[in-house]
């Protein structure tokens, strides 16, 4: 019977993983569409995600889209509304003719700050949520929890 259970455990843990699973990503795909609702005129989710990159300097849109995890004519789409909204400019790339480089205005610049802002305050509010032990175990597995899926 013993050994029954010890071949049974892997099995109900792995199924209590995926269901756990599930409903974290259910309740994630939830906050992000409640987060889409709360833009009201701000930064959408789909521009952050374009617009976070170029915290870090000018990009081309080849690599806002890779950065974005979006398609190229998708990321172009995205910058076009950014450019109407007087939050990126680009220019011609001057060292290939074909491309163009991406940068975040000042403007720009302030949306993106104010939504990062937003986002760590709504991260230390979860962090919040869980005990100083269940943070530091938590903090190991969603590492560990990235790395899997990035593999994926």
């Amino acid at each position: 019977m013993a050994e029954r259970r010890s071949t049974q455990a892997p099995h109900s843990a792995r199924a209590e993983l995926t269901d756990a699973l599930y409903d974290f990503f259910q309740a994630a795909r939830r906050a992000r569409g409640r987060a889409a609702g709360d833009m009201a005129g701000g930064l959408s989710l789909a521009q952050y995600h374009v617009l976070e990159p170029l915290g870090k300097g000018p990009r081309t849109n080849r690599e806002l889209a890779e950065l974005a995890g979006i398609s190229a004519p998708t990321a172009t789409r995205i910058v076009d509304g950014l450019l109407d909204r007087g939050w990126v400019s680009r220019v011609a790339d001057p060292t290939d003719r074909r491309a163009v480089v991406i940068s975040l205005t000042e403007t720009g610049r302030g949306a993106l700050t104010k939504k990062q802002r937003e986002y760590v305050a709504r991260r230390r509010q979860i962090a919040d949520a869980l005990d100083p032990h269940e943070q530091e175990v938590a903090a190991g597995l969603l590492r560990r929890l990235a790395a899997v899926i990035e593999e994926l």
